[in-house]
């Protein structure tokens, strides 16, 4: 509907559109699938991919995403976008690219589907070796669209019982690295999977004695999800609630605390009675307090207001061949993606909205936000515009990154730099220019932003005489800048 394409946005256009491709379809139907009473099989999502002129996978990936997180009786394996088993040689040009790293999102979501059609798949050891440390290696540098389909590849192939091992431990190799600059896209994978190995390294890297603060953040993070999940036994609690008290006790602000908090809301009801009198501060029991009742992290009048102001701009700023009524989803989906206290929740809800043409309009206003005097409704912003994008306003990014004074803003807005990709060379400069004399949270994102952004001065950096800015430069010299699709890239620019 809100397409180019004013026949497409027609119910009998589109419909016509999809029998052409073979779906055998009607009104009826539509409206079942449309309402949620109905699960489109990923054939029919894939079809839409194509009438809609969408990369491969820009649909399936973000719903098969949805599906797994949130609806728990789905079956262990969804359709295949494709009918047919592609044929060994297939298969084999697929492994072979992915080994020689020229492999596209769409290539690893195509792999990862053919081998979740059969119960046991036979490769080598150094095969499935080789192939799982690519993709992981892949997740912690790729961006937008190329993120979100290596990131469901990855997740099929942890679901399958001859790649799970390995690829635990190719993510277990990635984040124990003590020099690794990027950790959350990597370990959230052991989020997927109920074994007992995933959940020990979780709790080993939760509890470990390291200075890797955002190691420890990340797998908070990671433990939430499993713990909602029902992914720990009982004798894993313990270790939770000590965490869990110990962050919270810390005097950072909610923003520099949100993993920790997520963990608080999601403990089962006796541990948090065991520990709600532990937390030192009268405003961290009752953000937590809160946040188990509404599940959100602020007050839902404030939620609900902030949020009627935004969407409504956002949705006049798109374009539509139909008159406007008010889109209760939307208002939702930036609602969750902003304030909801379980982080897939917010993280799902900014994807679906990426996926949307509501992402380039919602990029904007989102950048308007960021400027906002509340240091979390800014961070907020940010961290929301990592997954939708910059909606073309690449310039103002940077320059807001170079101007915020606040750390914890200045450091997601960084984060948002590294994302975009290449800087010119005033823009390095620029983005360079405070790093010996910023706090660590932001020295890390601007090493993000540089790494990221694959700049040369990288080379100078690694010799630099502070310890940790001359690790991060040499890290990301061997990992490599930011990974965006050509078939993304391409369609963009068209």
């Amino acid at each position: 509907m809100l397409g180019p394409d004013p026949d497409l946005a027609r119910r009998d256009g589109f419909i016509a559109a999809l029998k052409e491709r073979d779906v055998a379809v009607d009104a009826p139907r539509v409206s079942r699938w449309e309402s949620g009473m109905h699960t489109l099989p990923n054939q029919v999502i894939a079809t839409y991919e194509r009438v809609l002129d969408l990369p491969e996978g820009g649909l399936t990936a973000v719903t098969d995403g949805l599906l797994r997180t949130f609806v728990h009786d789905q079956p262990s394996r969804r359709s295949p976008a494709r009918e047919e088993p592609l044929l060994n040689h297939e298969i084999e040009s697929l492994v072979d690219r992915a080994e020689l790293g020229a492999a596209t999102g769409a290539h690893w979501l195509r792999l990862g589907e053919e081998l979740n059609r059969y119960d046991r798949v036979f490769l080598r050891e150094r095969e499935w070796a080789q192939l799982t440390h690519k993709l992981v290696n892949e997740l912690g540098s790729a961006v937008g669209l190329a993120y979100v389909r290596r990131f469901e590849a990855a997740a099929r192939f942890i679901r399958h019982p001859n790649a799970r091992r390995h690829l635990v431990m190719a993510v277990g190799r990635f984040v124990t690295d003590p020099h690794t600059q990027v950790v959350a896209p990597v370990l959230n994978l052991l989020g997927e999977v109920p074994d007992p190995a995933a959940a020990e390294l979780t709790l080993r890297m939760l509890t470990a004695d390291s200075d890797n603060k955002y190691l420890r953040r990340a797998a908070s993070s990671v433990a939430a999800v499993k713990l909602a999940r029902g992914h720990f036994g009982p004798d894993a609690l313990p270790r939770l609630e000590s965490h869990v008290v110990g962050a919270l006790r810390r005097g950072e602000s909610l923003d520099g605390r949100l993993d920790s908090f997520d963990l608080a809301v999601r403990l089962p009801p006796e541990s948090w009675e065991r520990i709600e009198h532990a937390l030192r501060t009268r405003r961290a029991h009752q953000l937590v307090v809160s946040a188990r009742e509404s599940d959100e992290m602020i007050a839902p009048a404030r939620a609900a207001s902030l949020v009627a102001d935004l969407a409504p701009v956002v949705q006049a700023d798109t374009a539509t061949h139909q008159a406007q009524e008010p889109d209760l989803m939307l208002r939702r989906l930036l609602r969750e993606a902003l304030f909801h206290s379980h982080k897939p929740r917010r993280h799902h809800a900014a994807l679906f909205i990426a996926a949307s043409p509501y992402a380039p309009a919602a990029a904007r206003h989102l950048l308007q936000l960021a400027g906002d005097a509340n240091d979390l409704l800014a961070a907020r912003a940010w961290t929301v515009l990592m997954r939708v994008g910059d909606g073309g306003r690449r310039d103002d990014v940077v320059g807001r990154a170079c101007e915020e004074k606040r750390a914890s803003v200045r450091a997601r807005a960084l984060v948002n730099v590294g994302i975009g990709g290449k800087l010119t060379p005033a823009q390095c400069q620029a983005v360079l220019h405070r790093l010996d004399t910023s706090r660590s949270l932001e020295r890390h994102a601007t090493m993000f932003a540089a790494g990221m952004a694959a700049v040369p001065e990288l080379v100078d950096l690694a010799t630099a005489d502070e310890l940790d800015i001359q690790y991060a430069a040499a890290w990301w010299l061997r990992q490599g800048g930011a990974i965006q699709d050509e078939d993304v890239v391409r369609r963009q620019r068209g």
